[in-house]
């Protein structure tokens, strides 16, 4: 069994991604990530990019996004250690995080993309 240690800081080395427009950035940079009506904001739960394309071009039909990052536990969401999912759909990579609005301070800029241009 491995050590609590080795847990927690698997834990804190835990990131969220969210895929939006480079005009919607702007705004969370200055504002914050906002949730929707549910009360929830969309996450990606890895930082592959050929599985963040999938999701910006089918389940948001984007051409151009913004890929933003943050740690759960930054928001005090300490969420169980995620396995990979059993089949490699875009759609098992996809969560909700319950939270009224992420500060700016903890959210990250990882890349800015045109669909389909793989780095």
């Amino acid at each position: 069994m491995p050590a609590l240690d080795d847990y927690i800081d698997d834990l804190f080395d835990t990131y969220f991604y969210h895929v939006t427009t480079p005009q919607k950035w702007e705004e969370i940079r200055k504002e914050g990530l906002r949730s929707g009506q549910d009360g929830t904001i969309q996450v990606i739960t890895t930082d592959n990019p050929a599985i963040i394309d999938a999701v910006a071009r089918t389940h948001m039909g984007m051409t151009e996004y913004v890929v933003i990052r943050f740690c759960p536990c930054d928001l005090g969401l300490y969420p169980v250690k995620l396995e990979p999912p059993g089949d490699s759909s875009p759609e098992s990579h996809m969560t909700m995080v319950r939270i009224s609005v992420i500060d700016p301070l903890v959210l990250e800029l990882i890349t800015k993309r045109l669909v389909g241009a793989m780095e």
